[in-house]
């Protein structure tokens, strides 16, 4: 039954082969510039270790998240469980939607980016769009407006830190919530660690490393 109703609600959404439209649309209207991230870049390697460690096993849904997702729903405790495919189709067709309707499309839908994207181009059209905190939309605006670096030469721990960031973008602004971020830094050089990607040693040392944020603008 629930997959015949995802089906057909993937029948009645819209088509995504203007998604990359979508995303050079949002990121002129953030006066940003779109950036390709591959799978070995380190903002790509600590987004998928924090948002979505099986990004490149599954084909948009993650059965493990949504089942967390519906426990969650049930207990009132938010545990996440979107991939990082239902993440991008929030931003680009549902962003002002909420509720369970909403989250049936988002899933449709990114069935829908993977039937039409590479993984590379849905990681780096999702880096692109989402929210960085501070007013900076896309990562190359948050690379530079946080550490004055382009996303190519951000280290470990600048990464692991703008990974981290939107789970809660306004929340853990680490120009105004440093604390707080630098917990949220924590738990993504663990997962980091826990996914093999790092060392516990180098992800030590990322966490003992110097961010070097610019001055608050």
């Amino acid at each position: 039954m629930a997959c015949g109703g995802l089906a057909l609600t993937e029948l009645l959404t819209p088509s995504v082969v203007d998604a990359s439209a979508r995303v050079a649309a949002l990121d002129a209207s953030h006066h940003t510039h779109p950036v390709s991230v591959v799978a070995t870049d380190r903002i790509a390697l600590a987004t998928v270790a924090a948002e979505d460690e099986r990004f490149y096993s599954h084909h948009g849904i993650d059965t493990l998240g949504a089942l967390r997702g519906l426990w969650g729903r049930i207990t009132g405790v938010d545990l996440g469980g979107s991939t990082l495919d239902q993440q991008l189709a929030k931003n680009l067709y549902t962003v002002n939607d909420s509720g369970f309707s909403s989250s049936v499309i988002d899933a449709a839908l990114a069935l829908k980016l993977e039937g039409h994207y590479t993984k590379a181009a849905i990681l780096s059209m999702y880096v692109d769009v989402v929210y960085y905190g501070h007013g900076y939309y896309g990562i190359a605006a948050a690379s530079m407006g946080y550490f004055g670096v382009p996303v190519d030469r951000l280290t470990w721990a600048q990464a692991a830190m703008l990974a981290g960031l939107p789970q809660a973008p306004s929340l853990l602004d680490p120009f105004r919530n440093p604390t707080m971020a630098k917990q949220r830094q924590d738990y993504v050089l663990s997962r980091l660690a826990a996914t093999g990607v790092l060392s516990e040693t180098a992800a030590d040392a990322a966490d003992a490393a110097p961010l070097t944020l610019r001055p608050v603008p």
